[in-house]
């Protein structure tokens, strides 16, 4: 149990500042209640704030009465979080988005990068261990760990095999009136857990009618998404309900479809990354590689063996996109009684699929094997470790694939989720609101893969078999069903299961009244019990090994929140048109982490009229999931990986798993920026907000990260040619196995189990822009908007020093912008939408590569026959650019580029 505070003396004094002045406002709470009065806005459902760096315009619409409403980043009803810049996307920019996912359509974001869980896949940030494919939203690239996903302001139980990140497409995306994020710390509002900030899924309510939409999406290949979706409600005087449902479907986007999915990089100046895995195979003896020719060989016709390896790429019958299913339903109600406000939602989600896998077998194949092949002149060694055969026999090694034989094996996956709330809100005087609710929620991730590759003792046995009939045939030649029936049965089924509960109580309202407005307050208590389950079961079908785990922690948090408007429209002066002041403070306790305590402080300044400028300082921490320090969990243990070495593929143990040892993560971030919206010009409103956060101990798990094997960051994780005790040792060591290990062939073994590795130092601007006008009678606007990172600087463990890391593959690009512009006339619409991301180097080999700008073209054109009905035709990715060449397997990088091609989509909707 540690305490910890999280930094020096300025967040302590902060901290002792926010409680005193949150304690003398609470002694004037009985004066407010007889002077305080609700604030009342027009009332228009569904719509965002409005007024850039002012107070919100627009009420929640969501049957209480009070049309205040509450924006992300501040807890108290009616204000704007004070100090912070917040990106919102409103319900129309969300129907115009070319994608079919609510986590597609903020992965649009450029402060939302796709490092980490996506359904592309990829290995950075632990992205190999997102075995369902689904995808999280890592805000600056610092994890999707580091990010808080909420809807309504409410967490999502946690999702993934070891509850690592959170899918938003769990909400359906017709559901949502808007979706803010605020990209700072936000630890003392939300809890200590959002350290690069929040994004909110707020949802509609209080709607009437019945909202149809369909879409359908084709590739000029055989790709195709679907998606079907239907929002219904009812209101009445005191309540409502609401309800929203949405299927989506994409099939599976193959390698063989895209002409730059190659792993023989050298026509485009790179490396020959194909592997050795091919039917014929290679056989390795005495240290030296002879390609079997086509047709097989025996030890009758060995002479036709040729000096070298036989080189292949099965990969294009694999899944770039894995083929998924989603279904997402979600609905909330509310009744006033007697002054008192009942109030219950939830959601229930589920995808499935199936990813494709390839058979690859990398075999110990002894004398007494009856296909057994030495090629002339060769001398085999003697067999390594212990195979089940006579002292002294000898081996040779050979690599060969079961794919042209068998084809690909089905791996299905699938995964739940659903989270249901009820609550209660009354006014217990004055203007002042107090609100509970209790949540419960839980999710399900299974990667069901029945049949995965091959079996090591299996195809161990087939080896030894002096049987013509059970013996496998790795030279070749054909082999008995039975024979590759036994070998594939290789059970490995990943279980993730995780649940939350939160009980949850606030009061907020108006304290007093300064000339510049009104002191106003948030104040509140939560508990939550967070439990993760993990699940491997392994070996063969008939008897397979179990390796489970699981764990819980209890959190008790305080919280409040304190609005102090020095300087407003009762005591505007030239120079000050308004001063307001924020300050948040959230105590937590964490059953296994001990405890925290992290501040905020916001600051919003407005000179003179247009011009508005913002601050921000807080802390933040995140204790490690249970999964991050279980040893077992999550599918932990030994992996035979292929990855790519200084000049080519190279094959190795990586040791995936938990670390009991970690400390938790910790965070100080501010930021500071203007808005500017000029009276003069009307339409035009810009920002500019530059970040900086320093993030230490920051916990990665390394196995598969790029780079491990070429980058010296890692240097200190990889032992490369370990002796043949070494690697017999481990494994021998009763970590689980797996993936069968060939341990002739073992040449590094790569310690990728999770670290705290070390410090991040973030630096960066934000910025926007938009601008809207008319023509006559039609309607243009214009915008753009990105981050640029400044500075990023990482050190890879604790005394290696800082390293710049920007524009780095696996970290995050230097640039990334979106820019559009639109236009409307009657019930005409189109819009052009430019996506760009810098170039960045390709640190995994030497010398670097340079890696080319990513830029993509999206085109909408739209029409509404009425109020109705409207029709939308867009086209993404118009100039079909393929993704800018990485040399890597593959050949481009999937955490930072699209391989979907030009993809043309029509959408229908109608309203009732």
């Amino acid at each position: 149990m540690i305490e910890q505070t999280n930094g020096g003396r300025l967040p302590r004094l902060l901290g002792h500042a926010a409680l005193g002045a949150m304690a003398m406002a609470l002694l004037a709470v009985p004066a407010a209640a007889q002077t305080a009065e609700p604030v009342v806005t027009p009332s228009t459902p569904d719509a965002p704030p409005t007024t850039p760096g002012g107070e919100p315009t627009t009420p929640a619409a969501d049957g209480s009465g009070d049309t205040t409403i509450t924006v992300t980043g501040s807890r108290i009803r009616g204000i704007a979080p004070v100090g912070s810049a917040v990106i919102a996307l409103d319900a129309q920019k969300i129907q115009d988005e070319p994608v079919i996912s609510t986590n597609d359509v903020l992965r649009r974001v450029p402060q939302v990068v796709s490092l980490g869980a996506n359904r592309a896949g990829g290995s950075a940030q632990n992205g190999a261990a997102n075995a369902t494919r689904g995808a999280g939203i890592n805000l600056r690239g610092l994890s999707t760990n580091a990010t808080l996903l909420l809807y309504d302001g409410r967490r999502f139980p946690p999702q993934g095999t070891q509850g690592q990140f959170t899918d938003p497409s769990v909400i359906p995306s017709i559901a949502l009136a808007r979706v803010e994020v605020v990209a700072d710390g936000s630890s003392a509002i939300y809890g200590s857990d959002a350290v690069a900030g929040v994004v909110n899924l707020i949802l509609r309510r209080n709607f009437s009618g019945l909202e149809a939409r369909a879409r359908y999406g084709m590739t000029d290949g055989d790709y195709r998404e679907k998606q079907i979706a239907l929002l219904g409600g009812q209101r009445w005087n005191g309540g409502y309900v609401t309800l929203a449902g949405e299927y989506s479907q994409n099939n599976t986007l193959f390698g063989s479809e895209l002409d730059f999915f190659q792993n023989d990089n050298r026509a485009r100046g790179g490396r020959d990354l194909r592997v050795a895995n091919c039917a014929p195979g290679t056989i390795t003896s005495g240290g030296v590689a002879y390609a079997i020719p086509a047709g097989g060989v025996t030890a009758a016709n060995a002479s036709a063996l040729t000096l070298g390896t036989n080189r292949c790429f099965y990969d294009p019958a694999l899944a770039v996109i894995p083929n998924q299913k989603r279904y997402s339903v979600v609905g909330n109600a509310s009744q006033e009684l007697g002054g008192v406000r009942l109030f219950v939602d939830g959601f229930w989600s589920r995808r499935n699929g199936t990813l494709p896998l390839l058979a690859n077998v990398n075999a110990t194949v002894p004398s007494t094997n009856p296909f057994y092949v030495a090629p002339p002149g060769s001398t085999p060694g003697l067999c390594a470790g212990s195979v089940g055969v006579p002292a002294g026999t000898r081996c040779v090694t050979v690599a060969t694939s079961l794919f042209p034989s068998i084809g690909v094996i089905t791996r299905p996956y699938h995964s739940k989720s659903w989270n249901g709330s009820a609550g209660i809100e009354f006014k217990p005087f004055g203007d002042f609101r107090a609100t509970g609710y209790f949540a419960h929620g839980r999710s399900e991730e299974v990667d069901d893969r029945r049949r995965n590759g091959v079996n090591a003792a299996a195809l161990q046995a087939a080896l030894n078999s002096t049987d013509p009939a059970t013996a496998f045939n790795v030279f070749g030649g054909p082999n008995n069903p039975a024979t590759i029936a036994t070998i594939t049965d290789n059970l490995f089924v990943i279980t993730g299961r995780t649940r939350l509960s939160v009980f949850n109580g606030q009061l907020d309202g108006s304290l007093f009244e300064l000339p510049g407005g009104k002191v106003r307050i948030a104040v509140g208590a939560e508990h939550r019990n967070e439990y993760t389950y993990t699940e491997l079961l392994s070996g063969r079908s008939a008897s397979p090994l179990r390796v489970a785990d699981a764990g819980s922690r209890d959190v008790d948090a305080v919280f409040g929140e304190l609005f102090v408007p020095i300087v407003g429209s009762g005591n505007a002066m030239t120079g000050i048109e308004r001063l307001n002041l924020s300050l948040a403070l959230r105590h937590e306790n964490y059953s296994d982490f001990g405890s925290t305590t992290n501040p905020k402080i916001g600051v919003t300044y407005q000179p003179l009229g247009g011009v508005v400028l913002k601050a921000t300082y807080g802390t933040s921490f995140r204790a490690p999931t249970f999964t991050e320090v279980s040893t077992i969990a999550g599918g932990a243990g030994l992996y035979f990986d292929t990855l790519p070495g200084p000049s080519g593929n190279l094959q190795g143990i990586g040791i995936a798993g938990g670390n009991p040892d970690l400390k938790p993560e910790t965070a100080k971030t501010w930021s500071a920026g203007v808005e500017l919206a000029p009276r003069a010009l009307r339409g035009f409103v810009a920002t500019l907000n530059y970040f900086h956060i320093d993030y230490t101990d920051q916990i990665q798990a390394l196995r598969g990260t790029p780079g491990l094997l070429t980058n010296p960051l890692y240097s200190q994780f990889v032992q490369f040619n370990p002796s043949a005790a070494q690697v017999a040792a481990l494994v021998g060591s009763g970590l689980p196995i797996n993936s069968a290990i060939n341990q002739s062939l073992v040449t590094f073994i790569a310690d990728g189990r999770r670290q705290n590795l070390g410090t991040t130092k973030l630096r960066g601007i934000d910025f926007t822009a938009t601008y809207n006008w008319k023509l006559g009678a039609a309607e243009f606007d214009a915008g753009v908007q990105g981050t640029y990172i400044t500075d990023y600087l990482f050190e890879a463990v604790p005394g290696s020093g800082l390293v710049d890391v920007r524009n780095t593959i696996g970290f995050n690009q230097k640039f990334r912008s979106q820019a559009d512009i639109g236009a409307r006339l009657g019930g005409a619409r189109t819009r052009l939408t430019w996506n760009h991301l810098s170039g960045y180097d390709n640190t995994t080999i030497t010398p670097r590569q340079r890696i080319g700008a990513y830029n993509t073209l999206d085109l909408l054109v739209g029409y509404d026959l009425n109020e109705r009905i409207g029709l939308t035709f867009d086209v993404r990715n118009l100039l079909n650019e393929d993704p800018p060449f990485v040399d890597t397997t593959g050949g481009y990088d999937p955490q930072a580029s699209n391989p979907v091609p030009r993809l043309y989509a029509l959408t229908a909707s109608v309203k009732f």
